[in-house]
């Protein structure tokens, strides 16, 4: 109450540094979010020959499925469904529907539908389709017509991962040197106070617990500021936000993963708040 101004400016760092926070924490979730959503868009189909009996498909199917970890599904497209999906994809187009009528016969080949767990799986994947045992029934696997586009996505996938990680890191040490400037500028006006006690014999945790209950204090009111600033923002625009980022709900996701959000916050407020009292504190602390 004595450092009106100054505790105010304290809690205002630290809110910003606590937004910052905040804001990778959902920004990852929202860079998970796209690039599981484009993921799940790009897979390897396996075309089979016309005459391969559906017993041989499946059989191929199986043993996919060896590859566990790098496979999430497989789907089998058999002729007829091809066709179904085609006519009802272009219901609204009479030139497909009109060549379509014009080959007279059923033009598609039944397929195997495979989708990664990663982009990066889809190499081992397509080597294993292009054994010699299997090419008297496979008659092209999509993986060489999509390999750009897989080793694009790959490329970005990780690049963004580490944009994330190094971004962090940078604005976490950002906040935290500005955090704890501030926190010893408000020290720093308690320094004859430090002085005298440290004159008639106060010990070291007498005269640090002030200052630590104070850092916590700090600490609590920003993070509920934050958070109560995070959900009124999301509340009101939670529908634009989520047309804007491709059907990622900020609200749905900032409440699902609250108390990972709320650990974090606190022990980064636990870094800033009471850590840095102290190491602001060991100054005029000594002997």
């Amino acid at each position: 109450m004595r450092n009106k101004v100054l505790g105010f400016e304290v809690i205002f760092i630290m809110a910003i540094a606590l937004s910052l926070i905040t804001f990778l924490f959902l920004f990852q979730g929202l860079s998970n979010f796209l690039i599981k959503e484009v993921q799940d868009k790009v897979d390897i189909s396996v075309y089979f020959k016309e005459n391969v009996p559906e017993e041989e498909i499946l059989r191929v199917e199986r043993e996919l499925y060896k590859f566990s970890k790098e496979i999430e599904s497989v789907e089998y497209i058999s002729r007829e469904k091809a066709l179904q999906t085609f006519i009802e994809k272009h219901k609204d187009n009479s030139i497909y529907l009109e060549a379509l009528e014009e080959i007279g016969d059923n033009p598609f080949l039944p397929s195997l539908n495979i989708k990664a767990r990663d982009p990066s799986y889809y190499a081992p994947i397509s080597n294993y389709l292009s054994q010699d045992s299997l090419q008297e029934v496979i008659e092209r696997v999509s993986y060489f017509q999509n390999k750009k586009v897989i080793d694009k996505l790959s490329s970005i996938t990780v690049n963004v991962r580490t944009v994330v990680i190094i971004l962090s890191l940078v604005l976490g040490l950002l906040a935290v040197l500005i955090t704890f400037n501030t926190i010893k500028l408000t020290i720093f006006t308690s320094k004859e106070e430090i002085s005298t006690m440290r004159l008639v014999g106060a010990s070291n945790w007498f005269i640090k617990s002030p200052f630590v209950i104070q850092g916590i204090f700090y600490g609590i009111v920003s993070i509920l500021t934050v958070n109560l600033l995070f959900l009124i923002i999301f509340a009101f625009f939670s529908h634009r936000l989520e047309t804007f980022f491709l059907g990622f709900n900020l609200l749905n996701y900032f409440q699902t993963n609250f108390l990972s959000l709320f650990l974090v916050q606190i022990i980064f407020v636990g870094i800033l708040g009471v850590f840095s009292t102290l190491l602001a504190l060991n100054r005029y602390l000594k002997t």
